[in-house]
């Protein structure tokens, strides 16, 4: 028998406001209390990333572009957490440690969205608490359901919200109606599944639970929502792309930044944005999302969880930490590639960038 809290879920609805779920949520503070206000506080953690003096740590060519990005496009609470911790930092090594705790627990996760990431440690005692309290928040993990979906295609009206493409089932059952073009449209999580899977025969590894104190802690909304392991499959963390531009959300490309209005949200593309993409988009940068005919009772995607895709667009292109995390991927399967997973006999393989990547594979994922 389904459990109740699952019912719901197995069916892909939820009314229009997301569920209060907040369970082992509170141990997180939002870090919004402070002696100082916050220009000062920000400033103050903005010099301290400009004294910082490299010495050959790990990715630390992007640590002050980086950190700043997250101080400046962060959301409230969540700036003032990092700002907090920079602040608190007494060595040159605990900054580079706030900086690559970032990068490894909630960067690369939500980057590499079908990868597992390992996730090096904040330095701050405080915060390897919270990841203990909330691993033991975490009881199971979710699978991936197809009902998800087509939950998702039925609420947009079977198009990719981003460029009214129609899915080619639908458009062919349609009878090819005259002026719509047809493409592949999936259901898209904004917060990456990753985030709900695991290995069910064994406990919540660390690392889940350290991306989610990361995330909840530098995005309080997106706790607040009731965004957790549960609710991964809610139709308020999904929406409807063709294939290619899946492919660019991910890639922290194309981004939906909210407005004042309602599901009213602005289009975003950045630099590295596919141009062939581009020219099959409406000159109107201005999305809303509706209501299909008949789901007047499917969640459309939270503005919390799009906000959160979006300032994470910002960061990483801002900050160039896109470039990092892409480049080693490249290389790591490179190299994968043409060892074979091996050693070559005679002598001729790269053994010292092999181990550098296996290295950064071994932190990152």
């Amino acid at each position: 028998m389904v459990p109740p809290r699952r019912s719901a879920r197995l069916e892909g609805r939820r009314d229009a406001q997301p569920p209060n779920q907040t369970r082992g949520t509170s141990v997180l503070s939002t870090d919004t209390e402070t002696s100082q206000t916050l220009p000062s506080l920000l400033e103050a953690a903005k010099d301290r990333v400009g004294q910082y003096q490299p010495n050959n740590r790990r990715e630390e060519a992007k640590l002050q572009t980086g950190l700043t990005a997250f101080l400046g496009w962060l959301p409230e609470g969540g700036r003032e957490s990092v700002a907090r911790d920079i602040l608190s930092a007494t060595t040159d090594d605990e900054v580079h440690g706030v900086f690559i705790n970032l990068l490894t627990a909630l960067a690369m996760p939500m980057k590499a969205r079908s990868r597992t990431s390992s996730v090096i440690q904040s330095p701050h005692s405080k915060r390897r608490q919270a990841v203990e309290s909330v691993a033991a928040t975490l009881d199971e993990p979710e699978e991936r359901k197809k009902s998800f979906r087509k939950s998702c295609m039925q609420r947009d009206g079977y198009c990719c919200v981003a460029s009214g493409n129609m899915d080619i089932d639908e458009y062919k059952a349609r009878g090819r109606p005259s002026g719509v073009d047809s493409c592949y449209v999936e259901g898209v999580h904004i917060i990456p599944f990753a985030y709900a899977s695991w290995d069910n025969t064994v406990a919540p590894p660390e690392q889940t639970a350290s991306a989610w104190e990361v995330l909840w802690r530098c995005f309080p909304r997106v706790r607040q929502v009731g965004m957790q392991v549960a609710s991964i499959n809610d139709l308020s963390n999904g929406i409807t792309l063709r294939g290619s531009l899946h492919r660019e959300f991910g890639r922290f490309q194309i981004a939906f930044k909210p407005t004042n209005v309602p599901n009213v949200y602005e289009r975003k593309l950045f630099p590295d944005f596919a141009t062939v993409e581009s020219r099959t988009l409406p000159s109107s940068p201005r999305i809303e999302f509706t209501r299909a005919p008949g789901t007047e009772n499917y969640a459309l995607p939270s503005a919390a969880l799009l906000d959160c895709h979006y300032r994470l667009a910002e960061i990483l292109n801002a900050s160039g930490m896109a470039e990092v995390i892409d480049e080693q991927w490249r290389r790591w399967e490179d190299l994968r590639e043409s060892t074979g997973g091996s050693v070559h006999p005679d002598g001729k393989t790269d053994i010292g960038g092999y181990l550098n990547a296996a290295l950064w594979e071994r932190v990152v994922g």
